[in-house]
């Protein structure tokens, strides 16, 4: 990061101080500079009785300390634009680089990172969650680790995501050993199913086409999860969590859990990032197997039987 430059009015305040008495240190720590930026600089007025730098070698700044500020003001007002369209709104009546716009904001400690995407949240949204959350803050360990965490993920046969790269030399880029080959949406996809909880985890359940309710009684809550809830006494059985799809939320659904004594957990809406946060994991170890089976494997029926999803 390039060092910060001293203003006039700095360093005469600088002068002022030391005169009065304070020591390099106590000016460094009240200033926020160190006290051998402070030395050089009284040692300097000492000397010449200027406290102006020399003229230097080199093409000087094109903008001044200013002018700086002002672009980090238009850098956070809005973050997702380009060099070149923070150049035309920094300076527009300046002809100014790109470069010189990449340069300031290293200079300012930020880069060009991936962005991360999260649901957009109303004020209902976030006083709702807020709600859930105060509802069960005083929940001890036992009764969270009876709680069942479901979730499903689409899995593509062909994962094309545009974030693969290939080692190769220059105008090799149409060689067929360096081209990734495609197919239509991803050459097919199945939904699977999981169950996860403190102490067990479920079997996956894969389910052909889109999720409805009455797949996901037949499929999922009558062969697994009313299953493995009813070897449970009524006195310890668990909780079962599903979010609020439509699937999960039908009334043929709530009536089947109703009626099997399978006792759920209310679930906020748009609350994504909890649920995540329990399955990022274990999606992350099935998207990896599905990414090196798929190089074997052409059709979901091979890659489901080697998986061990059901």
């Amino acid at each position: 990061m390039a060092r910060r430059r001293l203003s006039e009015a700095i360093r005469w305040q600088i002068i002022g101080m030391h005169a009065t008495g304070a020591s390099f240190k106590a000016i460094g720590r009240q200033l926020g500079y160190h006290y051998t930026v402070i030395s050089r600089l009284v040692r300097k007025h000492r000397q010449t009785g200027a406290v102006k730098d020399r003229p230097q070698s080199g093409r000087p700044r094109v903008t001044s300390e200013r002018e700086d500020r002002a672009f980090l003001r238009i850098i956070r007002r809005e973050p997702f634009s380009t060099s070149t369209v923070l150049k035309r709104a920094w300076l527009p009546n300046r002809h100014l680089s790109t470069r010189t716009v990449r340069n300031r904001l290293k200079a300012a400690g930020m880069a060009a990172r991936r962005v991360v995407k999260r649901p957009r949240l109303t004020d209902d949204h976030k006083r709702r969650r807020l709600a859930w959350c105060l509802a069960r803050q005083r929940w001890n360990l036992r009764t969270w680790r009876r709680i069942h965490w479901s979730d499903e993920s689409r899995f593509l046969l062909h994962v094309t995501d545009g974030r693969l790269r290939v080692w190769r030399h220059r105008n090799t880029a149409y060689t067929p050993r360096n081209i990734r080959q495609t197919v239509p949406f991803g050459g097919g996809s199945v939904m699977v199913w999981g169950c996860i909880s403190h102490d067990c985890k479920l079997d996956l359940v894969t389910v052909r086409g889109n999720l409805t309710g009455d797949q996901y009684m037949r499929h999922v809550l009558e062969p697994v999860v009313v299953t493995h809830f009813d070897n449970h006494p009524l006195a310890t059985r668990p909780v079962y969590m599903n979010d609020n799809a439509r699937p999960h939320r039908s009334r043929a659904v709530v009536d089947y859990l109703h009626n099997n004594a399978v006792t759920t957990l209310p679930w906020p809406a748009m609350s994504l990032l909890i649920r995540w946060s329990m399955f990022g994991t274990s999606w992350g170890v099935v998207y990896k197997l599905c990414s090196l089976l798929c190089r074997h494997y052409v059709n979901w029926r091979q890659l489901c039987i080697v998986s061990g999803c059901k």
